[in-house]
């Protein structure tokens, strides 16, 4: 194998290589948005159950002091 063969394998190797980390930091990415939609989705769960919560509570407390209010 002549060195021009050898630089011109060298070079195709080096784009491959170059197109394969192309394509794992587009699958990295990706993951990184899928990650933080579903820490997102999770963090509105949550503060959408605390408010359901404190909305219940604030009914409960209601329907207690008209209770007592009207015995």
């Amino acid at each position: 194998m002549t060195r021009k063969e050898m630089i011109a394998m060298l070079e195709a190797n080096c784009k491959e290589l170059d197109e394969k980390k192309l394509q794992f930091e587009r699958m990295i990415y990706a993951l990184r948005v899928e990650e933080a939609a579903a820490q997102a989705a999770d963090t509105g769960d949550d503060s959408a159950s605390a408010e359901e919560e404190a909305e219940s509570d604030a009914e409960e407390e209601e329907s207690d002091s008209s209770a007592s209010a009207s015995v």
